[in-house]
């Protein structure tokens, strides 16, 4: 008899919604959770779409402040 392998992935950001993908295609994976703290998935990633319909994408940090203020940012 088989048995049921649930995992939970910790954080809805990029590398949490990734992870959670590549485990559902996993044929011995039956169920993943993704536990998110905040209201919405996706992290620093983000898109906002103004009324007029253009779309603008955001990301997360692509440069990091020299010295002390960036040196424990991710």
């Amino acid at each position: 008899m088989g048995y049921i392998l649930t995992i939970a992935v910790l954080g809805g950001g990029i590398g949490g919604l990734a992870t959670s993908y590549y485990l559902c295609k996993n044929p011995q994976v039956t169920k993943v959770i993704v536990l998110e703290s905040s209201s919405r998935f996706g992290g620093w990633l983000w898109s906002t779409r103004r009324s007029d319909g253009a779309v603008f994408e955001h990301g997360p940090r692509g440069i990091r402040p020299a010295g002390a203020v960036g040196r424990f940012l991710l």
